[in-house]
Formats: C-alpha cells, structure tokens, sequence
C-alpha cells in the first residue's frame, strides 16, 4: 500500500529524530508580563529561519498560548493535544511563514497553569522529541516563574531573560536571576526591550547588573536590546511579523540579538537555508560605557 504525504511526512520526521540529538532550546523568559517575550519569540525563530537554520517556536505559555494569534495562523491542533493523545506529535507540528515550525500552545487552558506536574513533564518531553528533528528551538514561556516557567528554562541551553527599563520590570529581572541561581543555573543574558536609545538599554542593564554582583555574585550578560518603535506595535496589531515585513533600526537590533543567540549556542546546524538575510547578521557591542 503506499503512504499518504503525511504518513510519509511523519515517517521522515520519526526517521530525523532516531538519528539526531535535541536541537539546542532557547527559552524567552520575563517575570514581569507585558514585556514583548511573545513578539521577541516569533521574530527571533523568523530570523533564525531566514539563516538556514530549521527553527522550531514553541508556545509553552501557560494558559494565555498566543503565538498563533501574533502569525494569524489557524492551529487544528495544540501541543496540549498532544500530550493528552488527542493527535499525534506531527500532526501538532503547524506550518509557520518564513519555514518556521510551530508548536502552539491553547489559550485558556490552565493545565500547565495549575503546576500539573505529570502533564508539564509530558509537555516537554515532546518538546525535546520534536527538537531532534531541527537545528534550534525557541520557546516562548509565561509571565512569572511558576512550574511551567521554570521547567521549561530547567530544560533550555540559553535563557533571555526580557526587561523593559521600567523599574518594576527590572526588578522582577533580578528576581529571575535570584531564582535561577538558586536552582544552580548561570544568570540569564539579558533583552532590554522598548528603549529609546543605546545609551538607556546600558544603563538599565548595568543597573541589574550592579545589584546581582553585590548579591548573587554573578553579572547578567547583555544579549541586546530593542527599540521602542511604533512600527514595530503596528506589526503586532496587524499580525504581520516585523522580521518578514519591516526595514530599519529595529530590524537591525533583532538581527544583532539573533547573532548573539547564535554565537552563545553551541554550533548549530545550517539546513536547507530558506532565504538569505538582505544583511549579513553580525553581532554589535553590547558592553562598555554609554556614548
């Protein structure tokens, strides 16, 4: 009898995944909600993908799932589907633009929510299943540092912790940062989003760093920043990702920090490159004093 394309789909993802380790996992982290994780996500996986990196964006945001609304994308299924074998892990896998691959998470839902620890644990599992199939995974990850949270960053090879340089914001960096160390894992590296210049997104960055030297011993690496822009907002609004439609600086700071993400990871494969960048990515000065 012969195979259906997605029978024959499933079996090469199966195939790919018998014979590769785990793509290495980037978790989008912020404690305080309302900093841009989500839209940061979706352009960082977009940019990853336009390098020839096969990039898998997972919606692991506990209960308010949002990535398919940012990309205006019809999801039948749900990685949640997943794990209660509602369908199997390809048929979740949804087609994103640029040849991302998405696993979406279900909005309203308070299973990961509510801390069920046997139900997270199914979650990731399938996560790292499906990773071996890529080169680089980013998962998008909640508000706060609730089970859900902190198991998805317990599992990720790089954290970017975003802040706004809001002072609540940076605050709840530190509390981040707090909490990590406590769990044995190095300080996040840092996205200090909605600046108005790079001198502001230093000064917000030393600001944490100062207070975590004093009292965790440890710096918090500087990742990047990104402007404020309302080019940017309008792209959210209108569901267009600015990282497929939009020119200018804030284009170029998304593609700094997805040349710090790359250059902080392990090697990553480069597979069927989908379409070269109208720039090469290339890595800025983070560090040193304000201009």
């Amino acid at each position: 009898m012969n195979s259906t394309p997605s029978s024959q789909q499933a079996d090469s993802l199966r195939h790919q995944a018998a014979l590769r380790p785990g793509a290495p996992k980037v978790a989008i982290a912020g404690a305080k909600g309302g900093v841009g994780k989500t839209t940061l996500a979706v352009n960082l996986a977009l940019l990853l993908a336009r390098s020839g990196h096969r990039t898998l964006l997972v919606d692991l945001d506990p209960g308010c799932g949002d990535v398919d609304v940012h990309l205006r994308l019809p999801a039948l299924f749900t990685l949640e589907d997943a794990v209660l074998a509602a369908c199997t892990l390809e048929q979740a896998l949804v087609d994103g633009p640029g040849g991302i691959k998405i696993l979406t998470g279900r909005s309203g839902s308070t299973r990961l929510a509510n801390g069920d620890q046997a139900f997270l644990l199914r979650a990731l599992d399938l996560v790292d299943e499906a990773a071996r199939a890529f080169d680089v995974v980013i998962c998008d990850t909640g508000a706060g540092i609730g089970p859900a949270v902190l198991g998805t960053l317990d599992r990720a090879d790089l954290i970017l912790s975003v802040t706004t340089p809001d002072p609540a914001s940076v605050t709840d960096a530190y509390a981040l940062c707090k909490l990590l160390r406590q769990r044995g894992r190095p300080a996040p590296r840092l996205v200090v989003n909605r600046v108005r210049s790079r001198d502001e997104a230093l000064r917000t960055a030393g600001k944490l760093t100062t207070v975590a030297q004093k009292f965790l011993g440890t710096e918090v690496p500087l990742a990047g920043w990104v402007q404020q822009d309302g080019l940017l907002e309008l792209a959210v609004a209108e569901q267009r990702p600015f990282a497929l439609h939009g020119q200018g600086p804030v284009l170029d700071d998304l593609r700094g920090l997805c040349a710090h993400v790359l250059s902080a990871l392990p090697p990553v494969a480069r597979r069927g490159a989908l379409r070269a960048p109208s720039r090469p990515l290339a890595l800025r000065p983070t560090t040193g004093a304000p201009a």
